[in-house]
């Protein structure tokens, strides 16, 4: 089971890498990017998605007594409520129509909020995959 999800995850994170290369193409114009940002969004969802209570549930009773690998689930666990809030502030900025009046910053704010994307799938490669193939032994 845990090679399953570490598998998901690694899938999750390649077309999480395609979709931001796809955005990136097209940053300078704002109006070629708005669709893309959509299925960025839609990608980045699904792969929260993947990191819901019961699969952190499920950590916590795997790895009860081991201090640091709580601490380390702890750790993802908030980081995670983290970046969704920087996605849903980014989105809620530059999504709709009122996005159209924030064009400007547009790829200043995208860079930006890419960079706790980024940093949290290298979060999850470090931390998150190992604890994860720990549960299929």
């Amino acid at each position: 089971m845990g090679e399953q999800l570490v598998s998901n995850f690694k899938s999750g994170h390649r077309d999480l890498l395609l979709a931001i290369n796809e955005v990136q193409e097209s940053l300078r114009s704002y109006p070629k990017a708005k669709p893309r940002l959509r299925d960025f969004h839609e990608i980045l969802v699904s792969h929260f998605g993947r990191q819901d209570e019961a699969l952190y549930d499920r950590l916590h009773l795997s790895f009860i007594g081991d201090r640091s690998k709580e601490k380390i689930i702890e750790f993802l666990s908030h980081d995670l409520k983290e970046v969704k809030i920087k996605c849903l502030l980014f989105y809620d900025q530059h999504s709709g129509e009122l996005a159209d009046n924030n064009y400007r910053n547009f790829a200043r704010d995208f860079q930006q909020f890419l960079d706790s994307v980024v940093a949290r799938v290298k979060v999850e490669e470090e931390y998150l995959f190992p604890l994860l193939e720990k549960l299929a032994e």
